[in-house]
């Protein structure tokens, strides 16, 4: 899996079965059920898109992360044009704009979920300090308040003040230490919400998503020391554009 690589391809066509024919003839592509097969890529002829000079075929580019790609896209002065949405169990599917106004989807392969802990602290940036020295961690966010540390470039470990309630309130107990169960990379984020409210937990908390063409936000769970135990589940979103 390649960073960058255009990864699957779409390809107006008026019949699908004469277009597969033609790049079979041609180029040598496999064609199975209006999908092909080419070197190094995958894709499906669409009648949905028309063949004219002003539409084209979308390139779908392959990305290593969803959310983060996301962000530059819009950092980068390009343009969200949908919700992602998951393509199978496979991947994650997404058409963005570039600042000239191309329409292009990114392609993101569905990871497995990962513990990335959250510890409430009196001090972030003491603590960022010790656990970068005891486990050769790398800062990817810092200041007083929050930070996420990294480990090969994954994020392990997240650190927030205890007395910082941001959105979501007090993670901690007053005056001492907490610890919330982060899960990132959750492909399927809206089911789990829902497993959870079947289940009951003390403290959970589900936000419904509130639109299209917003930021992406992940899911956790996680519970108060040493009294109380919970979970909690929030929206990957929250408003990206005006």
């Amino acid at each position: 899996m390649t960073h960058g690589r255009i990864d699957y391809l779409q390809l107006p066509a008026l019949d699908v079965d004469r277009s597969a024919a033609f790049y079979t003839a041609v180029f040598g592509w496999s064609a199975e059920n209006g999908s092909f097969t080419a070197p190094g890529m995958i894709g499906q002829w669409t009648t949905a898109r028309p063949p004219r000079a002003d539409a084209g075929p979308l390139v779908w580019i392959r990305a290593d992360d969803l959310f983060p790609t996301l962000h530059r896209v819009v950092e980068a002065g390009g343009r969200l044009c949908e919700r992602p949405y998951r393509d199978g169990d496979e991947r994650w599917l997404v058409e963005v704009e570039d600042p000239a106004g191309n329409r292009i989807g990114v392609v993101v392969h569905v990871r497995a979920p990962k513990s990335q802990t959250l510890i409430a602290v009196r001090d972030v940036e003491a603590s960022s300090r010790w656990y970068q020295r005891l486990l050769g961690l790398r800062s990817d966010h810092g200041g007083p308040h929050y930070e996420r540390l990294l480990a090969g470039g994954e994020l392990v470990l997240q650190l927030h003040q205890v007395d910082v309630e941001h959105h979501h309130g007090r993670i901690g107990e007053p005056g001492g230490s907490g610890v919330l169960l982060w899960f990132g990379d959750v492909s399927d984020f809206d089911d789990v919400v829902a497993r959870a409210a079947e289940q009951p937990a003390r403290g959970f908390r589900a936000r419904p998503p509130r639109g299209l063409a917003q930021r992406p936000r992940r899911l956790h769970g996680g519970g108060r020391q040493p009294r109380r135990r919970g979970h909690r589940a929030e929206s990957r979103w929250r408003p990206l554009v005006g």
